[in-house]
């Protein structure tokens, strides 16, 4: 069954390859029509971050986030601290920077107003009793009231230390620095714009007495966008690169020009294709898209190489690039197909991210059978023929020739490159356990480690018990079911086991209101910081707070106003894979023992940053499980029903799955972690190996049916599909290679290190370990068939000429 419906298939490409070189000027005029079509939709074309795109939309734990940001904020915050250099901030000059700083946090755009925290803000509020017994409370500092006295500053700062909500929280322990937090709106965040005010702001508020330290999440997105001309400027420089390339290769028009021609109409089709459909370019990965148009080039070069040895044998240009088409057209559609698939099953990813990326790169992956596959060889048949039909690396060739015929080509040479293949494997399996699953340090891994953003984000750890919040909802079935004696002891009890862990830096939640409130109510005795042992009371106590407040909603930050849903913030100093692991194990755990001791009562994970983290490296564990492993069975596949051998379809897989392990080795020895971002780093660097295993294993073959040797079919196919892949893998490389060094954002540096690695490890797995294979193995489909292919092409071109 597989074999005729491969011989339908070849069948097929054999007829659509006549009719193409029939009618050169339609297809190239049809490739030139709808490359305007796509030119004019570039415009349109939208280049943002969307912050929702990154977050496993199904899981458990977004579901309850996007309840908890409407509620109880989310995790798109901005945090702002002041820190004093000398003295506490308890002092008129800071205090005023606080509330200035306060107001314009307030102030910037998408800012939920509602969901701002600081020590001088309006919800911060002091609660006490006048001589009536009424509940009454006064914000802790308005400017208004003028400076105030050294009395009042002691009190002040006596009034903090009593509040847990604010010391601690968003007063430091040691009373040097404030934070201001804010939570931005999360369908409409204009994160360049509210980056742009945040830094005229802390531009403003600076002085030689303190320092301003920045993070968050709207922050760190900000940064990223400040760095689009750089990138754009990257992309320029990248694309001189391979141009010098290209003209110290050839050295000839048709080899610099085509393939340049190539990724314009590559790059025309993929970026028109994503304005079209609506798709975002992500900023992040802006290395990828490029490394498919740097494949598209690779392409365009194995045609020209072959059209010159082509033009250097038959001295005709257009039957130099028939006959290039024609031994290409076959392993470089399939290589073609297999990676635009390759990178299309980024679409089983659980993250919008994923689904937009394998959309638009495996469109933009496949156009290259049109805009290069296509294009050249058809372009060379209407093109005047070179002057020069020398083959002007015939030396190099040569070279290739004979030290492959000492080596790869003997069987104890082969035999040697396979041993040496088990024993980096085995060798690689010891690193590959240290590969995490999320990020691997603290601050983020996308800027660099001395960047202000990493640098802030640490001061502010430093001071306060933690910028990383995870937040838990505590849900009744009934309404008012909060104030129930037993859920508020169960709140209270997971909070304590949460604390097991000496890594939270604190806690919040409504029973500490409660236990205030209640201690205020009694004179301020410590002894009454105690929860009642009944609803009504506590509901009365709750009510006193809410009332005491002249702002709506003073319990917002912690109940729902149908009293059924409750929120527990949980306060930490990273975002690392061991951390959230522990993180959740915990939670999970007092989680099972909150529901089953308190009837009705439902604990859920999980909002904040580590909650929506928490859930996107889950999520990352299984996508990570389906895609890599699909990459591999969907070129397994294609390979063994194209050549009709499922030896054909292990032996592409094989280097394929050698330069997989050789990536996780990497990652592991040099403290790479998997997530959103470099999963389809490694998806695409997976199905680059499968370009060079094809063209080499067809050459072979190819040779095999000519020399009727296999040490002479490599040697052959060594010499001139090597040299080809070698220059391919040097484009590729040159494709992602300048982000390394110029690039300041150091994700798109490590990311280019990391497709660097796996390009080279792929083009040297698949120059020896596919043909060691077929010296040492002798697989029947090169040794003992006859190209059917070939039959039928023979078969089919007298039937057309009569």
């Amino acid at each position: 069954m597989i074999k005729s419906f491969a011989d339908r298939l070849i069948a097929q490409i054999i007829r659509a390859e006549e009719w193409l070189f029939a009618n050169p000027k339609i297809v190239l005029g049809m490739i030139l029509l709808v490359t305007l079509g796509f030119a004019a939709a570039i415009p349109q074309l939208k280049v943002y971050s969307d912050f929702s795109d990154l977050l496993p939309q199904n899981h458990p734990y977004i579901k309850t986030y996007n309840q908890l940001k409407e509620n109880f904020g989310g995790a798109n915050m901005v945090v702002m601290a002041v820190e004093v250099k000398e003295g506490t901030i308890f002092n008129n000059d800071t205090l005023k920077l606080i509330e200035k700083a306060t107001q314009g946090v307030d102030n910037l755009p998408s800012v939920n107003h509602n969901l701002v925290s600081s020590l001088t803000h309006r919800s911060s509020r002091k609660i006490y009793l006048d001589e009536t017994g009424a509940f009454l409370s006064d914000t802790f500092y308005d400017s208004n009231n003028g400076e105030l006295s050294e009395a009042q500053l002691k009190q002040l700062q006596k009034d903090v230390t009593a509040n847990p909500t604010i010391y601690g929280l968003l007063v430091s322990p040691d009373m040097k620095a404030a934070l201001i937090k804010a939570q931005l709106n999360e369908g409409d965040i204009d994160y360049e714009k509210t980056f742009g005010a945040l830094m005229d702001l802390r531009a403003e508020l600076s002085d030689e007495k303190h320092n301003l330290y920045t993070t968050g999440n709207p922050v760190l997105t900000g940064w990223v966008y400040t760095y689009l001309n750089q990138l754009v400027a990257i992309l320029a420089y990248t694309l001189a690169l391979l141009t010098l390339l290209l003209i110290v290769y050839f050295r000839r028009f048709y080899g610099i020009a085509l393939p340049l021609l190539g990724i314009a109409l590559s790059s025309i089709w993929g970026l028109g294709f994503m304005a079209m459909v609506g798709i975002n370019l992500e900023p992040l990965s802006l290395p990828i898209p490029f490394l498919i148009a740097a494949r598209a080039t690779s392409h365009g070069v194995q045609l020209v190489v072959r059209y010159y040895e082509e033009l250097a044998i038959v001295k005709n240009g257009k039957k130099a690039a028939r006959n290039a088409l024609e031994a290409l057209f076959r392993p470089g559609s399939l290589a073609i197909i297999v990676d635009a698939l390759g990178i299309a099953v980024l679409v089983l990813g659980a993250a919008p991210f994923n689904y937009k990326l394998g959309i638009a790169a495996g469109f933009w992956g496949f156009s290259v059978i049109f805009t290069v596959h296509f294009m050249v060889p058809l372009a060379l048949t209407i093109l005047p023929q070179p002057k020069n039909t020398k083959n002007e690396n015939q030396g190099i060739r040569d070279a290739l020739g004979s030290i492959t015929s000492k080596t790869v080509a003997r069987f104890n040479g082969a035999l040697t490159v396979l041993i040496a293949t088990v024993a980096f494997s085995v060798a690689g399996l010891y690193y590959v356990k240290d590969v995490q699953m999320g990020e691997s340090e603290p601050g983020s891994p996308i800027l660099n480690r001395d960047h202000d953003y990493n640098l802030g984000t640490k001061a502010i750890n430093d001071l306060f018990p933690g910028s990383e919040e995870l937040h838990v909802l505590a849900r009744t079935a009934e309404k008012g079911g909060i104030k129930r004696p037993e859920v508020m002891a169960a709140i209270e009890k997971f909070q304590a086991h949460m604390l097991s862990d000496p890594e939270l830096g604190g806690t919040k939640a409504i029973p500490g209101v409660v236990r205030v409130v209640n201690r205020l109510l009694h004179n301020d005795d410590p002894r009454w910081a105690q929860l009642p042992d009944n609803e009504a009371e506590v509901g009365g106590l709750m009510f006193a707070y809410q009332v005491s407040s002249p702002i709506p909603g003073a319990l917002k930050e912690f109940v729902t106003p149908d009293e059924n849903e409750a929120n527990m913030v949980f306060y930490y100093k990273d975002h690392k894979a061991s951390t959230i692991n522990r993180i959740v194990a915990l939670a999970e755990e007092g989680k099972r023992i909150a529901e089953a001791e308190v009837p009705g009562l439902t604990i859920e994970l999980g909002g904040g940053i580590i909650g929506v983290t928490a859930a996107a490296n889950q999520a990352l564990h299984t996508d990570h499980m389906i895609i890599i492993p699909a990459v591999m069975i969907m070129a397994f596949t294609l390979v063994m029903v194209y050549y009709r051998s499922v030896h054909a379809g292990w032996l592409m897989v094989l280097p394929m799955l050698f330069a997989t392990l050789m990536t996780y080795a990497y990652m592991g020895a040099f403290g790479i972690g998997i997530s959103v971002n470099t999963v389809p780093v490694i998806a695409v660097g997976v199905g680059v190996g499968i370009d060079y295993a094809v063209y080499f294993m067809d050459r072979i073959r190819e040779e095999m049916h000519i020399v009727k040797n296999i040490k002479q079919a490599v040697i052959n196919a060594v010499a001139s599909t090597g040299y080809a892949v070698s220059f391919t893998a040097a484009t590729l490389i040159a494709g992602v290679v300048l982000w390394i060094f110029m690039s300041d954002l150091r994700f798109q540096s490590d990311a280019a290190v990391l497709l660097s690695f796996m390009l080279i490890v792929n083009a040297i797995a698949a120059m020896l370990i596919v043909p060691a294979w077929c010296v040492v193995f002798k697989p029947k489909f090169v040794m003992g068939e006859v190209h059917i292919e070939k039959a039928q092409a023979a078969d089919l071109k007298p039937a057309k000429a009569a």
